[in-house]
């Protein structure tokens, strides 16, 4: 039997990690300014979301696929 992969958690993590980024943004406009405000925002925030939700992918699926 070959168990399917719950796309739809990835999906859900993906999507709240984004809101979670959106409020850091918002949050690190009290702490930096000017090229590095730029910077996490357009560069750190997106690639830490796909980082970790890659993490988590391959966490469930290993454990889910077992």
């Amino acid at each position: 039997m070959n168990p399917q992969y719950p796309l739809w958690i990835e999906k859900v993590i993906f999507l709240v990690l984004i809101g979670l980024s959106v409020y850091g943004g918002m949050l690190l406009q009290d702490y930096l300014s000017g090229a590095l405000l730029w910077i996490s925002w357009l560069c750190i925030m997106p690639i830490a979301v796909l980082v970790i939700t890659e993490g988590i992918g391959r966490t469930v699926q290993s454990v889910y696929l077992k």
